[in-house]
C-alpha cells in the first residue's frame, strides 16, 4: 500500500468508531431502542450505519460521498431497497 492508500484508511478509522457507537446506543436498528422495531426501521437494506461503516471500510474516505448519497435518500418519499456497498 502507497502513502495515499494509507492515510485515506486511516482517516476513517475514527468515523468506523463513531458509527459502531452509534450503532450500540442511538440506532433504532441496532442499539437499545431495537426492541421497539422488532422488523427494523430502516427501509434500505443494509441499514444506511451499517452501509457507511462498510463503505468507510471498504473505500476508506474517498467512500463519503457514497454515504451522503444514501444519507440523503433516507427520506420519507424514498422506496427504500436493497443498495449493496
Amino acid at each position: 500500500m502507497n502513502t495515499v492508500q494509507v492515510l485515506n484508511k486511516t482517516l476513517a478509522l475514527p468515523m468506523v468508531g463513531v458509527i459502531y457507537l452509534y450503532q450500540k446506543t442511538l440506532s433504532p436498528d441496532h442499539g437499545i431502542f431495537r426492541s421497539r422495531y422488532p422488523y427494523g426501521f430502516c427501509k434500505h437494506y443494509p441499514s444506511c450505519s451499517m452501509y457507511a461503516k462498510q463503505i468507510f471500510i471498504k473505500r476508506g474516505v474517498l467512500g463519503l460521498p457514497r454515504v451522503m448519497r444514501r444519507i440523503i435518500s433516507c427520506n420519507p418519499w424514498s422506496l427504500g431497497g436493497i443498495d449493496l456497498p
